[in-house]
């Protein structure tokens, strides 16, 4: 009789196997397939007329739709080049304080990636977009003080309904308001610097800070926008490698601007091996980055480090403000883009730290990248420099992970913001695998399911 029935529950074990093998495989598969972006603007409208655009880049052909709930809905095609520069008109920028119905997400069947551009003439800045996956609950942030217009800015974006958020402006009281899927909460701070604010909900939300027009550092002649999408607390971490931008050399003071900033008390930093400050939770400590030089920040406590390009005194370069990726989520492949088209700059760049042993391997589309102005960061294995990069798509490679900022320069006018990581990789390298093969809980409760069915067929087929 056991043997009898031994050949079914075999037959059993296996399609119990493929079939959990296959569900698995088709859970993993679509949630690391589709794509769903958020961004938000602030006003920018000092000195000339805004002109906004989002850069969508994947695979030729893809499809995309962009739409917000103030009645904005448009489907997008990736051309050959797999490329899209879709224009925002002016109306959906956010003004003032309070909650806002233009605010933008980007879903698409594929894995995408892109950027906003918030443009105006002498003034502009740029962000990358994180996937939803890459979203939090908990947010520092970071922006400027003084300049003009509405000054500092925060934007909560609501990726859920019955989103309960609250905004803790640096030096105020705490702010508490509940957002429905697709509404922001915009928070404008005037001169006072917002740098700091906490941002805290109970469902996973997309947070931006910026600048209306903001001069960096404050009094420094010519302002401009500033605008970055923040990166979760979670994701933050305790080291970090910087490379002075090429924006630097054209800076008035030759240099750009570093803030660490605090997410915890009693956090020590270290610049360069040297304690230069313990903070309190949303304390601040800012440094400048000379031309052709790179630095080693390291923290007792996770911290955002944020880098600014300087005023440029009408040069091609100006203020803008990008977030740096801690050093242990750097990528080995960035598949980027640069704004081209109508959103073209006089030139395009990317700041790298990189091993120094792994220079030799730097490619640029596949060929060979020219490091010989790369100069070595002092106490590190790493060296710095900047590479010129073509117009759209490209792909920065090196045999181990390394770290890509993008920024370019016009007139009076840049961008600068980074360009990927391993919890927002876009069409990159994908994060590695959880250590020891430890699968996402998702697989798991999927496996608990389908050896619960394994167990009840065996018993049946023992019966």
């Amino acid at each position: 009789m056991i043997k009898k029935n031994k050949k079914p529950g075999s037959l059993t074990l296996k399609l119990s196997v493929i079939a959990i093998t296959l569900a698995m495989g088709t859970l993993l598969s679509s949630s690391a397939q589709a794509s769903t972006l958020y961004f938000d603007f602030n006003k920018n409208t000092i000195g000339a007329t805004a002109n906004a655009s989002v850069f969508l880049f994947g695979a030729n052909g893809q499809t995309a739709t962009v739409s917000n709930l103030a009645g904005f809905s448009q489907n997008v095609v990736l051309g050959v080049d797999g490329f899209f520069n879709l224009s925002i008109a002016n109306l959906y920028q956010q003004s003032g304080t309070g909650v806002q119905n233009t605010g933008f997400q980007v879903v698409s069947p594929n894995p995408i990636a892109g950027y906003f551009v918030n443009r105006a003439g002498f003034s502009t800045d740029m962000t990358y977009l994180f996937d939803s996956a890459a979203l939090g609950n908990n947010y520092v942030v970071a922006s400027q003080g003084g300049g003009f217009g509405e000054g500092s800015q925060v934007m909560v974006h609501a990726t859920q309904d019955n989103t309960a958020i609250t905004l803790t402006p640096k030096g105020g009281a705490p702010i508490n308001v509940t957002l429905q899927a697709g509404e922001t909460y915009k928070y404008a701070g005037g001169a006072t610097d917002l740098t700091g604010s906490f941002v805290s909900s109970d469902k996973p939300v997309a947070v931006f800070g910026g600048h209306e027009c903001a001069q960096v550092p404050v009094g420094t002649a010519f302002c401009d926008n500033l605008l970055e999408q923040m990166i979760p607390t979670s994701k933050l971490s305790t080291t970090y490698a910087l490379a002075a931008s090429q924006g630097a050399a054209l800076a008035a003071t030759q240099s750009d601007l570093v803030r660490v900033i605090a997410t915890a008390d009693n956090t020590q930093v270290k610049v360069n091996g040297v304690v230069v400050a313990t903070l309190a939770a949303g304390g601040v400590h800012e440094f400048s980055l000379a031309n052709n030089t790179g630095a080693k920040v390291e923290a007792s406590a996770p911290v955002m480090v944020a880098q600014y390009l300087k005023g440029g005194q009408g040069q091609n370069t100006d203020p803008a403000m990008a977030l740096v990726p801690g050093s242990d989520t750097w990528l080995s492949s960035y598949r980027l883009a640069t704004p081209s088209g109508t959103q073209d700059f006089v030139f395009d760049y990317a700041s790298l730290v990189i091993n120094t042993t792994d220079l030799v391997s730097l490619l640029l589309d596949g060929a060979s990248v020219d490091t010989s102005s790369f100069t070595l960061i002092a106490g590190t294995p790493y060296s710095r420099g900047n590479v010129t990069l073509p117009n759209g798509l490209f792909t920065l490679s090196a045999s181990n992970p390394f770290l890509v900022m993008l920024g370019g320069g016009s007139n009076a006018d840049s961008y600068f913001t980074f360009g990927g990581s391993t919890f927002a990789p876009g069409i990159s390298e994908p994060p590695p695998p959880p250590p020891n093969g430890v699968p996402e809980p998702a697989s798991l409760a999927l496996l608990g399911i389908g050896l619960a069915g394994l167990a009840a067929s065996r018993r049946k087929a023992v019966k």
